[in-house]
């Protein structure tokens, strides 16, 4: 080495050291006097594409570390950088070539190993990353990320125990690893265990004060618990951390909307704010679609809940009595892991596309380049919804239906669909929609296959068994101090609870003392976990109790379907009225929906005093629903097909 070669690793060090202490500029220039004197020095030009990688300038960064790799084609170290900056310009088999080469010159570097799992785990090649999460922790027992993602491939297969025991290990490795705890508590929740779940979040929220996505998902379990209030708190800190996190604005305004806290005003000013804040940073321009009145018209459905969900109970009769001669259904499915319901609802309709590989400008290129007529939303501010498609206007007419209890506050959705006894003429719902209101009740009901028949002996005289099979969210004060009347006038009456949270044996005891407090023996309580002789169960109910001011959507469909009357209080508010809907359909609003807590108590202790009538019910149930509005999926198409051609109708006007 000469004099020249010792002022040139002089001059490297210097500018490592600068990068190593984050002043970027500097270390720029130093390795930029290397190159000026040695164009082709590997080093330098490895670093100096690093630099710019970090800058976020992947191009120029994937040029300089191009040349590097030319300089030092067996250096591992650069064929790693070089896949980086491929990866970040989305470049991924140039990613996999070089990160291949670079583990093939370096097959014991765990951490190259690690890189490439990414790599797999990016492209949602699960089995490939395993297989190279499993390389990298035999080469490091230690690698508490490799343990992390290994665990991440797992949840995203389902395989929950495993994906734990992966999370666990992670943290055994790295104690302050937060974002295995994160993970964690995600699986947590998954299984039913929310006390668990919300000490991870926690924990994450104590490493990282700041930490949005924990903010969001503490309040997530906190509304799971029925601590409505502190989850709102959490989504406004989490937003506070990052104003663009949609997950969290979202839930935001599904805890106001489903719980009705705060004003009508409000709540529509907090939606109208979701687009000031998510709307598109860019503008695409559609040309306008041409098409006759007549038109055989092209429907597009989105929705993220094209599988096993309780929606599809109301969507799927819909879509199966489409008049396919003159309606063209097309499905946008933001479903990652298709089910048999996917593909049972994939049987009905004309044409299918799964979205989630698209973002939103994408998608909303997709839905205008199939000349979609009218774009109706079934998810509203729910999980997985594609909202900030619609802000785009890929279509010429947008409504939203079915999947959410109130407005979606975007400029760019024209009607919000309903029924006429959920929002009637004096509703103080506030929309920035035109209400559209059908002439028969909204929705049409189809069981869940191989139910079982409805049972008419049940409890005799007081001995009555009431229910609710609702989330435990939906248990406000007021209800269990109204389900507590209930019971103190039928001293041989018990209650049954039934849901997915209640696995978790710390909610059932805060459950139990919440009761208690309000005069309730906790002895007369029932409560069972979610399971899957759920539809079974109902065989042992003689009265399901509707939650209020949160109505039950598919539950209440569901006891009217096994024989269980349902009583129910109407409120104002369309999350108040979807009992009462179902109720009017069947011509039994007058018997069994009430208009205050106190009618409310009346009908349910007159009902379980009166053991001929609960029997009559059990036997007329069932087909009453049939041959009711609830039951009537094509009765249902007809007039959202109506309403379509008047929508159609409307905008052919408009527009001239």
């Amino acid at each position: 080495m000469n004099d020249n070669d010792d002022d040139l690793q002089r001059r490297l060090q210097q500018g490592l050291q600068h990068h190593n202490a984050g002043r970027l500029e500097e270390a720029a220039q130093c390795y930029r006097q290397i190159l000026r004197r040695r164009p082709r020095h590997a080093a330098a030009l490895h670093f100096l594409g690093l630099v710019h990688y970090q800058r976020g300038d992947h191009e120029r960064a994937r040029r300089l570390l191009a040349r590097a790799v030319k300089a030092a084609p067996d250096d591992a170290r650069c064929h790693v950088s070089l896949a980086l900056a491929c990866e970040a310009l989305g470049q991924y088999d140039e990613a996999h070539c070089h990160l291949a080469s670079a583990s093939s010159l370096a097959p014991h570097d765990a951490e190259i190993r690690f890189l490439l799992g990414n790599h797999y785990l990016a492209r949602g090649q699960h089995r490939q990353a395993a297989r190279q999460y499993h390389e990298t922790i035999a080469r490091d027992p230690h690698h508490a990320a490799a343990y992390n993602n290994l665990g991440k491939v797992h949840q995203a297969e389902g395989a929950l125990p495993q994906a734990r025991r992966c999370f666990e290990q992670a943290i055994a490795a790295n104690p302050r690893f937060a974002d295995a705890y994160f993970n964690l508590g995600e699986v947590l929740r998954e299984q039913g265990e929310l006390v668990a779940a919300q000490k991870a979040l926690e924990t994450v929220l104590r490493l990282e004060p700041d930490n949005a996505a924990a903010h969001c998902n503490l309040g997530t379990l906190l509304k799971d618990r029925g601590r409505v209030e502190e989850a709102r708190a959490c989504y406004q800190r989490a937003l506070e951390c990052d104003p663009r996190l949609r997950v969290a604005r979202d839930n935001l305004l599904f805890v106001l909307s489903y719980h009705l806290l705060g004003t009508a005003e409000e709540r529509l000013q907090a939606h109208r704010a979701w687009e000031r804040h998510l709307g598109p940073r860019e503008r695409l321009s559609f040309a306008p679609h041409r098409a006759a009145p007549e038109t055989r018209l092209r429907i597009g459905y989105v929705s993220p809940d094209f599988k096993r969900h309780a929606a599809c109970h109301f969507f799927e009769p819909l879509l199966a009595a489409h008049d396919r001669t003159q309606f063209e259904i097309f499905c946008y499915a933001e479903v990652a892991r298709p089910d048999a319901v996917t593909r049972r609802l994939q049987d009905y309709g004309d044409h299918w596309c799964f979205t989630s590989g698209l973002d939103d400008a994408a998608l909303a290129r997709r839905i205008h380049a199939d000349g979609i007529h009218i774009l109706v939303d079934l998810a509203g501010h729910t999980t997985g919804n594609r909202l900030g498609a619609f802000t785009y206007r890929p279509a010429p007419v947008q409504a939203t239906y079915l999947g959410y209890c109130a407005t979606t506050g975007l400029s760019a959705m024209d009607y919000w669909i309903a029924d006429g006894i959920l929002l009637p003429a004096d509703t103080p719902e506030r929309a920035s929609e035109s209400l559209l209101r059908l002439p028969c009740c909204w929705i049409a009901y189809r069981p869940p296959p191989n139910c079982p028949e409805p049972r008419e002996q049940r409890g005799r005289g007081e001995a009555v068994t009431f229910a609710s099979f609702n989330q435990l969210a939906k248990y406000t004060p007021q209800v269990i101090e109204t389900w507590t009347r209930i019971l103190q006038a039928l001293p041989q009456a018990r209650l049954l609870l039934k849901n997915h949270q209640l696995r978790d044996q710390t909610l059932q005891e805060e459950l139990r003392a919440r009761f208690a407090a309000a005069g309730t023996d906790p002895r007369r309580l029932l409560l069972e976990p979610a399971s899957p002789d759920y539809m079974a169960r109902y065989n042992e109910v003689d009265i399901a109790l509707d939650p209020f001011p949160r109505t039950g959507g598919v539950t209440t469909a569901d006891a009217l379907w096994m024989g269980v009357p349902v009583i129910t209080l109407a409120g104002r508010f369309l999350i108040e009225r979807q009992g009462l809907s179902m109720l009017a359909a069947l011509g039994l609003e007058g018997e069994l929906c009430a208009r205050d807590p106190d009618e409310y108590v009346a009908r349910a202790v007159a009902l379980a005093q009166d053991p001929q009538r609960r029997q009559d019910l059990h036997r007329e149930l069932r087909p009453r629903l049939q041959a009711s509005p609830l039951g009537d999926g094509r009765g249902l198409a007809a007039a959202l097909e109506a309403a379509y051609r008047e929508m159609w109708h409307r905008y052919l006007v408009n527009r001239t």
